[in-house]
């Protein structure tokens, strides 16, 4: 009891301190206080994609349209280079205006976290311990001095689930999420694909939410996408003389991970003379021939996994455990920034990857209770937060296990972290947790 005492004051304490007014302004202070810091101390040399993604953005903000080489190209998604050339054109040729989209994308992204978490049933202790989470996390800080389409393209799923979820039964509500789900395809296009897949878990979490209720909201919800979407592909048309939804990258994307020298992961092929050997198109040729490159690496892919399906299934697990083995996509640029901080960025690596595994540990402590409470007829809402990643794990699986994949996936897995870290500091100081996961809320108890 000597021992029981004492903690339960901790807890008691927590509780009324995250309770305080002052908490939720002071966490956006702090996650974009951290991120503009980083930004300042330790301004990063765009390369690779984002430097690729700046230059494209600064020929649109001069009015040369969304070219490479003098072509019309649609090889990555538009949306993220529109946004780009947007701030461009507003902020000058500088990375202020790229650097300024991912820091409101942060804090976008942290609202959302705190909106997330009360909608899954989390108190206000589990809302803003994962609020506190998602500030201090050190991949996504560092992320902030890149021009790459993680956060904003993030921020924007997350604003479209919250709607869709949070709004179910409005029309209104689904044709603004469908709108932002749209917006989401044109920076990554295999967000097309993940409403239907949240709308079928929305369904698996409430009792009350049927088969109908889902139709209806994916036909309300996939007309709106397409009225964001379809003006983009009839452009593709008209440019490429060829439907192209979103992108011409799917081919080689799919052939990474579907050919006999796959690993699971990238690797640079690009400029060797496999490629020419697999398409027979020069890689000089890449972007003027986009469309017929996009078809061949599709069949060449496709022709791999038909006649060799066990290798291409035994690839899965890797790319999963690729995708979430480690943490580290996020240092790149700071590596080819300061490659002779190697022992500082070590230590930051570290660090981050201890914080992102006990983040993964506690999320999945949350989702196996909440299995545990639908499995035993209850509503569990906090199951959705496991919806972006299974999306993202069965997505490493038909392509590649890229780190940097699971980046959508980690605000939502904070969610989940946070509600559980919550819990374990109720049970560990024997305090009564006044929200058991009863009829959809988060916080149920074993």
């Amino acid at each position: 009891m000597a021992l029981i005492a004492p903690m339960t004051g901790f807890a008691a304490l927590l509780e009324r301190r995250l309770g305080a007014r002052w908490i939720v302004p002071s966490l956006f202070v702090l996650a974009i206080g951290l991120r503009l810091a980083v930004v300042v101390a330790f301004p990063q040399t765009p390369s690779s994609d984002g430097e690729w993604y700046l230059v494209r953005a600064a020929e649109m903000a001069r009015g040369m349209g969304y070219r490479e080489a003098g072509h019309s190209t649609a090889f990555w998604p538009v949306g993220y280079p529109a946004l780009l050339a947007a701030s461009l054109w507003l902020c000058g040729p500088s990375l202020a205006g790229p650097i300024a989209l991912n820091l409101i994308a942060a804090a976008a992204i942290l609202a959302l976290v705190l909106r997330c978490a009360r909608l899954v049933g989390a108190d206000e202790t589990g809302a803003r311990l994962a609020g506190l989470l998602y500030a201090i996390y050190p991949a996504h800080i560092v992320y902030t001095g890149v021009a790459t389409s993680e956060a904003t393209s993030t921020a924007v799923t997350m604003a479209a689930f919250v709607l869709l979820v949070g709004e179910r039964r409005r029309s209104i509500a689904l044709v603004a999420a469908g709108l932002l789900f749209g917006v989401a395809t044109l920076m990554r296009a295999q967000m097309l694909m993940f409403p239907a897949g949240l709308l079928i878990a929305m369904t698996i979490v409430w009792r009350d939410w049927r088969w109908r209720d889902a139709a209806k909201a994916a036909v309300i919800v996939h007309l709106a996408m397409a009225a964001v979407v379809l003006p983009w592909t009839v452009r593709n048309y008209r440019a490429l003389g060829a439907v192209v939804p979103v992108s011409t990258n799917g081919g080689v994307s799919l052939y990474y991970g579907a050919n006999p020298h796959a690993t699971g992961g990238w690797y640079a092929w690009e400029r060797t003379p496999e490629w020419d050997r697999v398409v027979g198109i020069p890689y000089g040729d890449r972007v003027a021939r986009q469309v017929e490159l996009d078809r061949r690496f599709k069949a060449a892919a496709k022709a791999w996994i038909v006649a060799h399906p066990a290798a291409w299934l035994a690839l899965g697990p890797t790319k999963i455990a690729l995708l979430w083995a480690k943490d580290g996509d996020a240092f790149w640029g700071l590596d080819g920034s300061y490659p002779d901080a190697g022992r500082l960025l070590t230590l930051v690596r570290v660090a981050d990857q201890l914080f992102y595994m006990t983040i993964l540990a506690l999320a999945l402590a949350a989702v196996a209770l909440a299995l545990r409470a639908r499995w035993r007829g209850r509503d569990a809402p906090m199951l959705l937060m496991g919806a972006m990643p299974a999306f993202a794990t069965l997505t490493a699986f038909g392509f590649t296990g890229q780190t940097r994949y699971h980046y959508p996936a980690m605000p939502f897995a904070i969610v989940a972290a946070g509600w559980m870290l919550a819990m374990l500091v109720r049970r560990g100081s024997q305090a009564p947790d006044p929200h058991h996961i009863v009829d959809g809320g988060a916080g149920q108890t074993a």
